[in-house]
């Protein structure tokens, strides 16, 4: 109730301020997710890109440097998109409800929405000033997986102070190039309520012999995590990462996230003593944009384990990706491959890195969507148009081992995801169905799911 009241606050003294763009753009639109990479890949965008929530100030000055007469005809697609969607950000209050129904909350979460409930309201109120943003968003929820029927998820309140943001929030994170599985920190769960800061605009300032390092970004995470959905216990969560792009087209990024419930268990042998002591996990990702007989191509890679000397993780885990690129003054279509595996070797379920459900927030992985364990492979692409339709086809394969009364199992999905979307009764009607094939030892079986949604805006 104190932060609402804040919020409220804060909003009225905002009113009479001049407006700027809202503060960042949030990890749910791999649509705008797409023009923004293709614009990065074209030489348009400088910024780091690979940090949700990704802040608006670095992208606002690239796209004002822009001559459009040079841009081809697929760049010039994704700058109307992201100039479009910065234009709607520099709205003074804007307001919104979402109608949505999902038939299988347990269908796998990528970069988007978040879609762990059977059905749901989402509504929100925002307002931006000089130099406080604030949003105050109340969410019902039926049959969620973490259990809340009524949330304050996506609100925030963010003070720009001198170059850089700062906000009290409970809103989702990317970390990474993943389209579908980010190792250290996704949407995969439910938000933690936290403090963040974050540069505003990511240009370089700073002695010309550090100029090499590029455009750079420095994010930090101080948040209270809840790792059970049957204890009501709460511990300190943080996680620091730093990204640059020192060419153009290369953005690479040192991330590093610690926890309370991040504990490993340590044999004195002389002793016979079991003892646990805390560690952190560390990720290295990177990105490389560039043009393939002049197409437009991307290559990415994350790595991530625990920490425990220097700086590179220990027995990690690691998801490889391509993408591509195709399109009109029109329309864009965005291709990719991914893989990823987070396989590993250790003695006692503690000891990895996952081990024991420490790194997670209402009984849900803070990083990876896939379990521990487990690969996958995932072939998607995303297509949406100018005046509002798109659409999206995923096909997953996921196998993994889930450990049961001290049986292993092995356990093997193939699933088809398709959707779309158009604009419906002056709002955005969105569809996907699903078809998956599971087989868990002898057992195999095919399940279909329904997700679909209606937003409003205004």
């Amino acid at each position: 109730m104190k932060l609402k009241k804040l919020i409220s606050l804060s909003a009225l003294l905002m009113i009479s301020a001049p407006s700027i763009a809202g503060p960042w753009i949030e990890s749910d639109d791999p649509l705008l997710r797409a023009s923004i990479e293709m614009l990065f890949n074209q030489g348009v965008i400088k910024q780091p890109i690979n940090s949700y929530p990704l802040m608006w100030q670095g992208i606002a000055r690239d796209l004002a440097s822009v001559n459009t007469s040079q841009l081809n005809a697929q760049s010039l697609f994704a700058y109307q998109h992201v100039k479009h969607a910065l234009d709607n950000a520099k709205q003074k209050t804007s307001s919104s409800v979402r109608l949505n129904y999902n038939s299988e909350p347990e269908t796998h979460q990528s970069f988007g929405k978040r879609h762990q409930q059977k059905s749901g309201i989402n509504s929100y109120g925002s307002i931006t000033g000089q130099r406080v943003s604030a949003k105050v968003s109340v969410n019902y929820a039926d049959e969620a997986l973490d259990t809340q029927h009524v949330n304050y998820q996506d609100s925030y309140l963010a003070v720009l102070v001198g170059n850089w943001s700062i906000s009290a929030e409970q809103v989702s994170h990317w970390w990474g190039p993943s389209n579908e599985n980010a190792l250290l920190l996704s949407n995969n769960a439910a938000p933690m309520k936290g403090l963040r800061f974050s540069r505003a605009n990511s240009q370089y300032v700073g002695p010309h012999w550090l100029s090499f390092v590029g455009n750079w970004q420095l994010t930090g995470i101080y948040a209270k995590q809840k790792p059970y959905l049957n204890s009501s216990e709460k511990g300190d969560y943080w996680a620091l990462r730093f990204a640059s792009t020192p060419l153009m087209g290369l953005e690479v990024a040192f991330n590093t996230a610690g926890s309370d419930y991040l504990t490993s268990t340590e044999r004195d042998v002389i002793a016979l003593e079991n003892n646990e002591s805390t560690h952190r996990l560390t990720s290295f990702d990177i990105k490389y944009s560039t043009s393939a007989l002049s197409h437009p191509v991307a290559f990415y890679a994350e790595v991530m384990g625990q920490n425990k000397s220097g700086l590179a993780p220990s027995d990690p885990f690691y998801t490889l990706g391509v993408e591509s690129y195709f399109g009109t003054s029109d329309s864009l279509l965005k291709t990719y491959l991914e893989y990823s595996n987070t396989e590993q070797t250790c003695e006692l379920h503690s000891e990895c890195v996952y081990g024991s459900g420490s790194y997670t927030q209402r009984q849900r992985l803070v990083g990876s969507s896939i379990p521990q364990q487990s690969k996958s492979a995932i072939l998607g692409a995303y297509y949406h148009t100018l005046d509002g339709y798109g659409g999206h086809a995923k096909l997953r394969w996921i196998d993994s081992e889930r450990l049961d009364n001290e049986t292993i199992t092995s356990v093997s999905q193939l699933q088809l995801e398709l959707g779309y979307q158009q604009a419906l009764f002056n709002g955005l009607w969105k569809v996907t169905g699903l078809v998956s094939k599971d087989e868990m030892g002898d057992d195999s079986n095919t399940n279909t799911a329904l997700r679909t949604s209606w937003e409003y805006r205004f």
